[in-house]
C-alpha cells in the first residue's frame, strides 16, 4: 500500500479502533496499536513512521494462528527500530529472533508465517517469499543458538542449601 494510502487508512481509522483480537498479538513500546476490520484489505498489518503507528487488520489477521499475528505485530514493531527502518529482511529477522527467544514461535510455526507471506508478492520493498524464509529460518537458527550457547547453571540456592561435606566434588 502507498504510504499516502496508508495515511489516509490510518486517519479513517483512529478513531474506530475494534477491540483486541482473543489471542492478544502483544504490544509495541513507543509505536501506538490500532486495529481494524478492513473488508477489502490486503496487508495484515503496516507501520507509519511518521506517526510511529501500526495498523493491524483484524478481518485477515483473526483466521491465523497467534504465532502469526505475534510474528506479524512483532515484524511491524522492528521497523520502529531506526535501525531496521524500512529493511523488510532485517524486520522479518528481528520478529523470527524475538519469537524464539519468549517462545511463541517454533519450527511449524516458522511454517506458518511463511504460508501467510506467500499469500503477498514481491515487489519494490519486499523480496520474494522464498528469499524472505530463508531468511526468516536462519535468524530463527542464530536465536536458538545464541540460547542454546548460554550456560545453564543450577540455581544457587540448591548448592547454597546442600552442606559442603555433603556435596559430591568427583
Amino acid at each position: 500500500m502507498a504510504p499516502a494510502a496508508m495515511l489516509g487508512a490510518a486517519a479513517a481509522f483512529i478513531g474506530a479502533t475494534a477491540p483486541v483480537l482473543a489471542e492478544d498479538p502483544g504490544t509495541c513500546p513507543g509505536v501506538d496499536l490500532v486495529e481494524t476490520n478492513l473488508e477489502n484489505g490486503k496487508s495484515s498489518g503496516y507501520y507509519i513512521p511518521g506517526l510511529k503507528l501500526i495498523i493491524l487488520n483484524r478481518t485477515i489477521l483473526q483466521s491465523y494462528a497467534d504465532s502469526v499475528r505475534r510474528f506479524i505485530l512483532a515484524h511491524e514493531c522492528a521497523h520502529a527500530d531506526p535501525v531496521v527502518g524500512e529493511d523488510e529482511m532485517a524486520a522479518d529477522c528481528s520478529a523470527s529472533q524475538q519469537g524464539i527467544k519468549e517462545g511463541w514461535l517454533g519450527a511449524q510455526d516458522l511454517i506458518k508465517v511463511c504460508v501467510h507471506l506467500a499469500r503477498f508478492p514481491a515487489d519494490a520493498t519486499h523480496p520474494p517469499i522464498q528469499a524472505r524464509c530463508a531468511n526468516i529460518r536462519r535468524c530463527a537458527r542464530d536465536a536458538e543458538f545464541e540460547i542454546a550457547r548460554k550456560p545453564t547453571l543450577p540455581p544457587e540456592k540448591d548448592i547454597a542449601r546442600t552442606p559442603l561435606m555433603a556435596r559430591n566434588f568427583e
